[in-house]
């Protein structure tokens, strides 16, 4: 039996996908092979999406579902929540089908719907899959109209695509339709844009590309090279705010809304979205992968994988050139205003609002009564700082970066406790003291002194924390200051060339 089981979970499992004319609702069919002597086989639709911290049950709008033998017998299909139960009877092999109702409204931006002209999904909200066969290779087909364009980062096949397995398939969204696409290339890797949305045809596509590349660039260099062959940017482009970008990570594309005015929102949001190709997707904690899809992580490291991300979309694009030191230092008092606005921090540590983040009653993840974005920014910078200083200069929070990167590299998750062993590894000894106290306690982050200890002053200014420097800031906290202030011109030319 066993040597039966690893034979056909070999065997890929083969999806046919099929939108209505009308795009209002998508046909799949489902096809694979039978383990002999199994007489059952459940199936399973995600409750929630990966990178989107937040319990959706996607499986409350399915209920079409129905299967039959390859001889086209019907067999029988018993549905509880998330799970079909098919009877197989003497079925060799099973094809089963279910429609999909499309979204195509504003919600969220449209990050996650299609509009009047294409269709766009998340593998998630769209693929069943065998709970005990989901390290089998998979194949899709798409059975367009002639003159549809498709936009996915899937492995490309002479008919189709392919994923290696049913992670790497719900990994890899689809837009479908009549979209706008632009492309571009860094380092031999091809990068697409996919636009769609209500303000597609309003948005600057080519300052956009200019963006994207400059993110690219920046972010890859800094680790070294890029971790896939091609990257989709599925883009909802909206004018319902001035500016703005955010979305939801993948491992070789992205979902995410951008606003018409391409503002420094729209770059943190690109920014933050492709540094997740490695925090996150590569450089993950134990439970972000393989996943359990029919519930939350409890994922004590969201501070660090979500909220230092965000200190690096910041940082990075700040380094090479975009924005000014001023910009540096308003966006400093931001966040730290955006941690001392909620008392809980008092109640909660960092570690716990990541760890209890199936606990949140949240629209959008954002963790456990303690926003882990500002948070995880705030000690981004302080640890920042902190390694600075006790290295003199020699050493920063990107070599932590970078350490937990050498260790995930060949796809390994880090083990518990590694953040606190690199920051100890490059600050020493008192930076495990300061990670037990500051991520895993609740409390105040003493922002002051550490701020002090880079040359910088913080202060209250109304109701919101302002850093200006300290002009009698002499020797190293003056050196530090400077070097974090420091920027080359890159976004200058790549500006001049858009």
């Amino acid at each position: 039996m066993l040597n039966c089981l690893a034979l056909v979970v070999s065997h890929p499992i083969d999806y046919v996908v099929t939108p209505s004319p009308n795009l209002e609702n998508v046909h799949i069919e489902m096809r694979f092979d039978a383990i002999p002597g199994q007489s059952k086989v459940h199936l399973q639709l995600p409750s929630w999406s990966p990178g989107l911290y937040v319990l959706e049950n996607y499986w409350k709008t399915l209920d079409t579902v129905s299967a039959k033998s390859e001889s086209g017998e019907s067999l029988q299909v018993n549905h509880d929540r998330d799970t079909w139960t098919v009877d197989l009877g003497h079925a060799k092999q099973i094809i089963v089908s279910y429609d999909r109702p499309t979204d195509q409204s504003s919600q969220r931006l449209g990050m996650f719907s299609g509009d009047a002209d294409c269709i766009h999904y998340s593998g998630p909200t769209m693929y069943l899959y065998m709970a005990d066969r989901k390290e089998a290779p998979c194949n899709v087909r798409f059975d367009m109209p002639n003159g549809w364009q498709i936009a996915t980062s899937l492995h490309e096949q002479t008919q189709g695509f392919s994923a290696a397995n049913y992670d790497e398939l719900a990994d890899c969204p689809v837009t479908l339709g009549k979209f706008v696409e632009e492309t571009y290339t860094v380092g031999n890797k091809k990068y697409t844009m996919a636009f769609r949305g209500p303000a597609r045809d309003q948005i600057d596509r080519k300052k956009t590309v200019a963006m994207a590349k400059f993110i690219s660039e920046t972010e890859t260099r800094f680790f070294g090279g890029a971790p896939f062959e091609r990257y989709v940017w599925h883009i909802s482009a909206t004018s319902m705010m001035k500016d703005g970008g955010g979305g939801v990570e993948h491992a070789s594309s992205t979902q995410i809304f951008l606003s018409t005015g391409l503002g420094p929102g729209a770059m943190g949001g690109m920014a933050h979205e492709f540094f997740h190709l490695w925090n996150v997707k590569r450089i993950r904690s134990q439970v972000l992968g393989p996943f359990d899809y029919t519930r939350l992580p409890a994922a004590g490291d969201l501070w660090w994988l979500e909220g230092v991300t965000d200190y690096y979309a910041f940082m990075l694009p700040y380094r090479a050139g975009y924005g000014s030191p001023q910009d540096l230092l308003n966006e400093i008092g931001g966040e730290i205003s955006a941690v001392r606005s909620n008392a809980e921090r008092f109640n909660v540590s960092p570690w716990d609002s990541g760890y209890r983040t199936p606990d949140a009653v949240n629209s959008m993840s954002s963790g456990y009564k303690v926003n882990y974005y500002p948070t995880g920014w705030t000690l981004g910078l302080l640890f920042d700082i902190e390694i600075r200083t006790k290295s003199k200069g020699r050493r920063s929070l990107d070599d932590v970066e970078k350490g937990l990167w050498s260790i995930c590299k060949g796809g390994k998750a880090f083990p518990n406790g590694e953040i606190r062993r690199q920051l100890v590894k490059f600050g020493g000894r008192d930076l495990g003291a300061l990670y037990d106290q500051w991520v895993m306690k609740p409390g105040e982050l003493p922002a002051e002194e550490v701020l002090k200890m880079a040359g910088l002053k913080l202060s209250m200014d109304g109701k919101r924390w302002k850093v200006k420097a300290d002009e009698n800031a002499s020797g190293e906290p003056k050196a530090i200051r400077e070097n974090l202030l420091h920027q080359e011109a890159l976004w200058a030319k790549a500006e001049a060339g858009y």
